[in-house]
Order: structure tokens, then sequence, then C-alpha cells
């Protein structure tokens, strides 16, 4: 007697607008780290790159939101987190967390930015945030940077489990996923911020450090991957036998870690000019984005429950190419509106 079992290739669950929302909550939990980190050590020395990391932050925890709310296809299903709460979920925590922590990384922003306005004339719209001027913003802000960092901490607990849970792909099924898309995305805060303040080249020697540190835990961490001997780590091991695309990105992988290691190293010695701050920060993205793209996309191409691939096209309307054209192309308008924001204030202050 024969027997025969037929199978059909699976439709992509996850589209690229869950690599965005990876993507840019990586961004923003790794920008509120950094400036909680010099919140608490040292102040009143970096004031000016605490607010870049806390202004980076709320640029890509705004849009982060609204990539995670596409990828959702339905907008009642947004209501529906509320209306029908599951704790077991790690969707239905996420839909708590998420808002928390972009309502504290707002509160974060605007008590820093307060903090830096001190002048007796400021344009009509910003003077709300100088109301009552003897508050002493300086005890809770410290107060308020923690208790970001730890709604930080929730944001990338829930969004590394929301994929580590999954048994049907063994190589999702890791806890060393959740550290090393952390990893990924603290490698890539230090360039940016460097980008921001380009004007003040005096950073970059303390950002390369920040940097260099998070891409020797990154080699660190995903060689612990590949050597602890479970099943995502044979399956991590088994990727070079799925095809050259693989292979391509390991070979990527490994060059771009190199390139923005030796970068780090020469800016120590060295600040960058603007064209190498361009390449920095482009390197540090591409990987930061890459491994996402290998990690949540490629991933659903492999075989889970049978011998067939799983094709993948990107298609060039909202549920590809423009998404990640147009979740990117606003990403750098708010950092430019923002930007413009605190050039405005700041030139009101010297010159008022």
């Amino acid at each position: 007697m024969i027997r025969e079992i037929m199978a059909r290739p699976q439709e992509i669950a996850w589209l690229p607008w869950a690599v965005q929302y990876f993507f840019f909550i990586g961004l923003a939990c790794g920008s509120i780290m950094i400036a909680v980190w010099l919140r608490w050590r040292d102040s009143q020395h970096t004031s000016r790159l605490e607010l870049a990391a806390v202004s980076l932050a709320v640029v890509s925890g705004t849009v982060a939101p609204m990539a995670l709310s596409a990828d959702l296809h339905q907008p009642a299903r947004i209501w529906h987190f509320y209306a029908y709460f599951t704790p077991w979920s790690w969707m239905s925590l996420g839909s708590l967390f998420l808002p928390l922590f972009t309502l504290l990384v707002v509160s974060y922003f605007v008590l820093l930015l307060r903090g830096q306005l001190r002048a007796k004339t400021l344009p009509f719209w910003a003077r709300w945030l100088q109301l009552r001027p003897t508050w002493r913003e300086e005890k809770w802000l410290s107060w308020v940077a923690l208790a970001t960092l730890l709604s930080a901490v929730s944001i990338l607990f829930y969004t590394g489990r929301e994929v580590s849970v999954l048994r049907a792909q063994p190589l999702w099924f890791s806890l060393w996923l959740p550290w090393l898309l952390l990893l990924t995305a603290m490698q890539a805060v230090p360039p940016l911020l460097a980008c921001w303040l380009r004007q003040e080249p005096q950073w970059q020697p303390r950002l390369a450090r920040y940097q260099a540190a998070s891409l020797l835990l990154l080699c660190l961490s995903g060689l612990g991957w590949w050597l602890d001997g479970s099943t995502s780590s044979v399956a991590l091991r088994s990727l070079s036998t799925q095809g050259a695309v693989w292979q391509w990105a390991g070979i990527a992988f490994v060059a771009l870690t190199l390139l923005l290691l030796a970068l780090a190293w020469r800016t120590c010695h060295r600040p960058l000019g603007t064209k190498g701050l361009l390449v920095q920060s482009t390197a540090a993205l591409l990987l930061c984005w890459g491994v996402r793209w290998m990690l949540l996309m490629q991933t659903q191409t492999l075989p889970k429950f049978n011998v067939l691939t799983n094709p993948y096209v990107l298609p060039l309307g909202s549920e590809g190419l423009l998404a990640i054209l147009g979740t990117l192309g606003l990403w750098i308008a708010l950092i430019i509106g923002i930007r413009e924001l605190q050039h405005g204030l700041m030139e009101k202050k010297h010159y008022g």
C-alpha cells in the first residue's frame, strides 16, 4: 500500500511592517538605555548627548507603533486587545506595554527639554514648557528616566518573546533571540547620535566605545547561540545549507561587523568627518535592519511542517517596498522636525 502526503507552500504570515516595527522599537529602546545611563552617571556634563538620545527615542518610538498597527491588517484588532484582554498572550500584554512606553518617552523628552529652556522669552507655542518654574525637574527626571528604562525592558522582553515562544520555527525558539535583537539595535544607536551631534565631535569617542562594546557582545552572544547545542542552535548551524541567500547573509554580517569595529576603533582615536559618519551610520543601520529581515522574513520561507520551501517575493505596494520606504521616510521627516524644533527653541533662548 502506498500512502502519499500532499502539502502546499504556506503564505508569509508576517509582512515587512513587522520588520519595521522591530527595527524602530529596537532603536527607541537602545536610545533610552544610553540616555538613562548618562542621566544616572553624569547628567550635568552629558545633557546634550542625553537630549539627543531621548529625541531619537521619541522619533523611533513614534514610528514603531504605526508600523505595528499596519501589520495587524484590521484596525478592530487593536480594540479587541483591550475589550478582550488575555494576560497569557504576549500581544495582549504588548498592548499595555507599548502605550505606556510611548507616554514615558514623551514625558522624559518634555522634562529634559524643559530643563534646558530657562530663557525669559519663548515663542507663545512653547511657553507651556516653562510652567511652574520653581518645580525641581532634576529630581523627578532621574525617576522618570528609571521608569522609562523599566518600560523599555518590558518592551524588549515582550517583543523578543513574541517571536521566541513559537516552537513551530526552531530558529526562533531560543532566549538568545531577544538578546541578539537588542544588541543589533544598541550598536546602531551611537553612530546615529554621532550624526545627530555631528557639529560636536567631542562626543564621538564616547559613542564609539559604546558601539564597540555592543558589537563585541553581539559577536560573543552569536557564538554562544551557535554552540549552545539546543534545537535552535542546530537550526542556526543548518542555515548555510538552506540556500545561497543565507550564505551571503552570513558574509554580509561578518563584513559589516568588522567594518563597524574598524570605524569604532578609528573614531576612538580621531573623530570622523561627515562622510565617515554617514558610512558608519548606514553600515550600522544595515546590520540592524538586515538581521531583522533575515530572522523575521527570510526565516518564514523555510519549511516548518513539510519539506517544501515557502517562496516570497517582495511586493512593491503597501505590503512590501512602499511600507519600508514609507516608514523610513516618516522617521527621517520626524528627525528633521524635532531637530528644527530644538534649534528654534535654543536660538530663541540665546537671543531672547
